[in-house]
């Protein structure tokens, strides 16, 4: 049986998971046979050793996914890899082929992500169909803030999952299961002379296939977060991770290495940008506009440092910094013109935990800044170069911060979720006819994380297509024949509220035109008509970004010698959480149609997939319907 303990319900998914029996399957082209790893933990005055022994022996059914043969092993500052065994089993000849040649790479170093991680690289030999592998080696763990989580399941089918972990006596083990009620953990205490041991074993666990729009894996994941809490030497207790005290406790010991020297500059840079403004809100915009504008984000993981924030005047004066990088440096220059600002600790919507269910680092992996202005919390993300001053990134809602107040003093705060009507697209269109084809010139005006996205497409994902090429994908406007011309996009900087977005479009072949009568659809743009969801096979929740909002003028120009024989009626669908409407007009030689369509949730989940799908047909059925014109 599962032992159950301090299980809490997680309500978020990124990557969502599919479950299919661990036994031998034919339809199953790789499978684990063995997957465990076994924790040993020694201690001596205050001075620990932690080896993790790990051992993985796996079967290709088939010959299908030979590509499992390449092994990556990763390790870091806090972690060694040691006593590495991997050989090949070949069943049909009895052959055992032994790993000779093992390569030591950098995993991140390309100018924009640093790590210290590195990587063993390998292949196992002769792999093929029948083959079996088995792989074992030792991670030296050097941080004890750091034992890490335990996969029960993965992406193959595993036949047998095993963690140990083995401890002194004076050394108090906390752990957290996770989304393990759908399969038998059998967990056993023992004792030896001086340590404890705990063993979790189970038995045919499930694959993993993920689901487009999900969560990430780890909301469904069946896993288990270890850490040490506290350990005893000479009848007194001292803490490592008993709860979020000890771990804000550590971060703030972290944060009191900051170097904070030689901070004119840093200074008289925040003085000059506040002097121009009155209240603490606009002399905080301007400075975090400042920081956008100016300090690259570049990732950094290398030891202490992935934790320890560069001095402002460093990231200052070479205009580059990571997250924590950024978030010192407004933190510095903010308290400095007098707005009380806080460092910040905060997971992204990547990772599933609250604090208090997992006092480790595992809860989070971001660092931002908070400031109070006239008694309101705003959360503020130098790392996101275009979202506006008073929102926070957008994969940071719905998470709970940690706001250090002083060295002894936190408070947890949960971000909030942005409205739909702070993400909004204005789309103000102008139709003409001529000859069977269609002419129109569109302005899109973009606010919140409907600006982010867009600038983010454009400036990452555009890559070396023409403009043209990028809305004919992105926006997929009319049909197949569609002509982007006179593209026109405003300046992309942060400190603009609105991004305006202008073009005229050539759309062929689009009317249909039957003896004197033509027939016409307004609704060149179909958002959301793909997003029906399959109930038969989809497992978990969808995932939304963010909430947001859509608004269309469409201004139908009729052309001299038509006359108007039919218009659509009014159409809409009016959820609690997501829902259109769709209604026309006519007026001095136009018909105008206006268009909302709004989503106010960040998630649907399984129970709503059929008023989802009820949604998006009613939204289908609407786009269908045309106008029809004749001479």
């Amino acid at each position: 049986m599962t032992t159950s303990y301090l299980k809490f319900p997680i309500l978020l998914l990124f990557f969502a998971m599919h479950l299919c029996l661990a036994q031998k399957n034919p339809s199953e082209d790789f499978r684990f046979l063995e997957r465990t790893e076994n924790i040993k933990i020694n201690l001596n005055k205050g001075d620990f050793k932690i080896v993790k022994s790990v051992h993985e022996k796996a079967e290709y059914v088939t010959a299908n996914k030979l590509y499992f043969a390449n092994e990556m092993l990763r390790f870091d500052s806090f972690t060694q890899i040691e006593d590495i065994e991997a050989t090949t089993y070949l069943p049909d000849s009895g052959k055992k082929l032994e790993v000779d040649y093992i390569e030591t790479k950098h995993e991140f170093d390309d100018g924009i992500f640093y790590s210290d991680q590195q990587t063993k690289n390998f292949t196992f030999p002769g792999v093929t169909k029948g083959a079996i592998t088995d792989l074992k080696y030792k991670e030296i763990i050097t941080e004890p803030h750091f034992l890490g989580l335990f996969r029960f399941g993965t992406y193959a089918p595993t036949q047998k999952a095993v963690l140990r972990i083995e401890f002194p006596k004076n050394v108090e083990i906390g752990y957290r299961e996770f989304h393990t009620e759908t399969i038998q953990i059998d967990f056993k205490k023992e004792e030896t002379k001086d340590h404890n041991v705990y063993t979790w074993t189970t038995e045919n666990v499930a694959k993993f296939a993920s689901e487009d729009d999900a969560e990430a894996a780890l909301y469904h994941l069946p896993h288990i977060i270890l850490h040490i809490k506290n350990y005893t030497e000479n009848d007194k207790t001292i803490p490592v991770l008993n709860n979020v005290d000890d771990l804000y406790s550590w971060y703030a010991s972290l944060a009191k290495q900051v170097d904070e020297s030689d901070l004119k500059k840093v200074h008289k840079i925040a003085e000059d940008i506040a002097k121009n403004y009155k209240t603490d809100r606009e002399k905080a915009e301007a400075i975090y506009n400042w920081v956008q504008e100016n300090i690259t984000y570049v990732a950094f993981e290398d030891g202490l440092g992935g934790f320890i924030p560069r001095g402002a005047a460093s990231v200052c004066k070479n205009r580059y910094g990571d997250c924590k990088d950024m978030a010192n440096l407004l933190y510095v220059m903010l308290n400095h013109v007098g707005i009380p600002s806080y460092r910040t600790w905060i997971g992204t919507r990547d990772r599933p935990y609250l604090y208090d269910e997992v006092p480790t680092p595992m809860v989070d992996n971001h660092m931002i800044t908070a400031t109070i202005i006239d008694n309101d919390t705003i959360f503020i993300d130098g790392t996101d170069s275009y979202v506006n001053f008073g929102m926070p990134s957008s994969f940071t809602q719905t998470k709970e911060a940690l706001i250090g107040i002083s060295p002894e003093k936190f408070v947890l705060k949960k971000v909030p979720v942005q409205p739909s009507e702070k993400s909004k697209t204005i789309i103000n269109t102008q139709i003409t006819f001529e000859d069977g084809n269609i002419k129109a010139s569109e302005k899109r005006v973009m606010t919140g994380y409907e600006k982010v996205d867009f600038v983010t497409d454009y400036l990452y994902k555009k890559k070396d297509n023409t403009e043209e090429e990028f809305l004919n994908t992105t926006l997929a406007l009319g049909n197949n024949k569609t002509k982007y011309q006179n593209i026109k996009v405003s300046p992309l900087e942060s400190k603009y509220k609105t991004l305006t977005l202008a073009f005229d479009l050539q759309i062929e072949s689009y009317a249909k035109t039957i003896g004197s009568k033509s027939i016409l659809n307004l609704n060149i743009d179909r958002a959301l008509s793909k997003q029906k969801i399959d109930v038969e096979q989809r497992k978990y929740a969808k995932k939304i970004d963010h909430q947001f909002q859509k608004e269309y003028t469409t201004t139908f120009m009729v052309p001299e010698g038509y006359k108007v024989t039919s218009v659509p009626k009014p159409i809409k669908y009016d959820g609690k959480a997501y829902g259109f409407d769709i209604h026309y007009e006519q007026k001095d030689g136009k018909i105008i149609q206006h268009k909302k369509i709004y989503i106010d949730t960040l998630r649907v989940e399984k129970e709503d997939f059929e008023a989802w799908n009820s949604f998006v047909k009613k939204l289908i059925k609407a786009y269908k319907k045309s106008i029809i014109i004749e001479k």
